[in-house]
């Protein structure tokens, strides 16, 4: 595993950047005395209120209160992680990021990418001028897609042949034409070009960079979507097209997503004004798909045909997307008619009439729900039990919340028993935890303490987003949420010995800890609430999570005590009763 990035190399390169050169380059800013104004391109505004300093190496938006270093705008703007954003700086500034304790990070071929570049450039120009270009651009008009949306999305062409690529990309050596993709050697040693003969989508990261193409006959040829192999850059099962691109038309101030199945979807709806739609990748949507969109959004909406094949796959969106669905997070499906894909219904019904039923969509409680009880007659007794042991294995996988209390509570009706019953049940098979425990001394010591409760990860999501909300609070508040353990006391810690740390040097001094996933996790979630209501938010929830520990460590002191009913536990016991009793007083 890489080692930290040292606090003080990020420090540093905070220091050295040109935050107006960063923030610049995405953003058009004017000089205004010694700073610099724009519009914030983190909410919607006509009279610019965003501010770069560069004398204090920061930016603030009057409007919204975004603010941070440019290793915070780029995490917040670009959609990029804490290490991603650091060699991004540190590439602009060339130098090497280093990594304590001796380890390194893995290299990316940067030259993968340049290959992928120069191919998406080779294939654009080639829907331009080859023999192949008349037919491939008639096929697109009788799709119904304009040049403005075809250059939006950099769609190309792979004319037929089987060495256009690899001459035109002949200076990057076929080793590294084959590694990124772009050329299979066969068996016998011999190279050629992977795509020919189809329409070309390019795939880009969260970065825009191009990481893969997906190719779409135009012609007779089988199959009939054809993507990149798995390669150092890219990984199907973790890419979605048309992200960046969604991303991009709406100022990354994404409210929800619509995942689709195919390329042409995306592009169709795009041309209707439909801008958030994104696909997979010729693969079913999985879990890591639904985490790193519910970073982004709190809303995912798949639409699928009606038939039995994609009926099936929203069952399989289900169980994958449970794990993801904590506090705030919404899924629901939309069942086209048989023989209709967003592309066809868009065509043929308009925009307005696919947002409708987007707008209508089934919420995946419901969903569940239905799709297990189907067949069952839930009027006999062995079909109750039947329903309620098929829902145990997925039920387990859902996080503590709004939507898991609903589901135990609906199903608890339908198997017609009490909801507690259920509760026992997935508490047996580890699933369900019905109070926060608190961490043991020993826990603590070692850094194993659990997750805080969702109270308690909301407020640090804030928290971690505005770090000076910390300094709000009295002392020995600030010194209990220290010691509340996991992630949340570090964090309290680390803020109350520098409570000048903004979101990314936060985030880089836990670079290579435990809670270091947790907490970029909840960096890239985005707040949908305004500076000011998050930070009264903050102060009404702390006081409430304060009182959660003391009910969650008073249990944890009861179970000690059942288990030991010696003098010393008992008098442990009594006294944190009599100080819980004379701080609330």
């Amino acid at each position: 595993m890489a080692g930290r990035i040292p606090d003080s190399f990020v420090n540093d390169l905070i220091e050295r950047t040109d935050i107006v050169a960063v923030i610049g380059a995405r953003v058009q800013l004017r000089k205004t005395g010694s700073n610099y104004k724009g519009l914030c391109p983190f909410h919607d505004e006509k009279t610019p209120s965003f501010s770069v300093s560069p004398d204090k190496q920061f930016y603030y938006c009057f409007g919204c209160g975004a603010s941070g270093t440019a290793l915070g705008f780029l995490m917040q703007h670009d959609g990029l992680g804490f290490v991603e954003a650091v060699e991004t700086l540190a590439s602009l500034a060339g130098v090497d990021v280093p990594r304590e304790q001796g380890s390194a990070r893995p290299k990316v071929d940067n030259e993968l990418y340049d290959a992928l570049s120069a191919a998406d450039d080779r294939y654009r120009n080639w829907l331009r001028n080859s023999p192949d270009a008349e037919r491939a651009v008639a096929y697109l008009k009788d799709r119904g897609l304009t040049g403005a949306v075809a250059r939006d999305f950099g769609i190309g062409l792979a004319p037929a042949g089987w060495d256009g690529v690899k001459k035109a990309l002949a200076s990057y050596g076929e080793d590294r034409l084959v590694a990124a993709g772009l050329v299979v050697r066969n068996d016998a040693g011999r190279t050629y070009d992977r795509f020919r003969e189809r329409i070309m989508f390019p795939i880009r990261d969260t970065r825009g960079r191009v990481v893969g193409f997906g190719g779409r006959v135009f012609g007779d040829g089988e199959p009939k979507y054809l993507n990149s192999p798995e390669t150092e850059v890219f990984h199907k099962g973790r890419e979605l097209y048309g992200l960046f691109e969604a991303r991009r038309a709406v100022k990354r101030n994404l409210a929800s997503v619509v995942v689709v199945e195919g390329y042409m979807d995306v592009v169709a709806l795009a041309q209707h004004g439909i801008d958030n739609a994104v696909a997979t990748l010729g693969t079913a949507i999985g879990t890591a798909h639904f985490e790193k969109l519910f970073r982004l959004v709190d809303q995912v909406v798949c639409c699928f045909d009606g038939d039995d094949a994609g009926r099936g796959a929203a069952w399989k969106a289900v169980d994958a997307a449970f794990p993801s669905l904590s506090e705030g997070r919404q899924l629901r499906f939309v069942f086209l008619p048989e023989g209709e894909d967003p592309d066809t219904a868009v065509r043929r019904h308009g925009a307005d009439h696919f947002t409708a039923l987007v707008d209508q969509a089934v919420p995946a409680g419901a969903y569940f729900l239905d799709h297990l009880r189907a067949g069952l007659d839930l009027d006999r007794v062995d079909a109750q039990a039947t329903l309620v042991d098929l829902a145990m294995p997925h039920l387990a996988r859902l996080p503590q919340g709004a939507l898991r209390l609903m589901l135990v509570a609906e199903l608890a009706k339908l198997g017609r028993t009490q909801p507690e019953v259920v509760e026992r049940r997935l508490q047996d098979q580890g699933g369900y935890t019905p109070q926060p425990r608190a961490a043991s001394a020993a826990e603590q010591s070692h850094g194993s303490a659990p997750r805080a409760s969702k109270l308690g990860e909301r407020l640090l999501h804030v928290l971690i987003k505005h770090p000076q909300l910390l300094e709000g609070l009295a002392a020995d508040t600030r010194t209990r949420l220290g010691d509340a353990g996991g992630a949340f006391g570090d964090v309290v810690r680390y803020l109350a010995a520098e409570p000048n740390a903004d979101t990314a040097t936060l985030l880089g001094r836990f670079v290579g800890e435990p809670c270091y996933a947790e907490l970029a996790e909840l960096a890239e979630r985005p707040a949908l609430l305004s500076a000011a209501q998050l930070a009264d938010e903050f102060a009404a929830g702390v006081p409430r999570y304060l009182a959660e520990l003391a009910r969650a460590a008073d249990l944890a002191l009861f179970q000690q005590l059942r288990e030991d009913d010696s003098a010393d536990h008992l008098q442990r016991y009594w006294d944190a009763k009599q100080g819980r009793l004379r701080s609330d007083a």
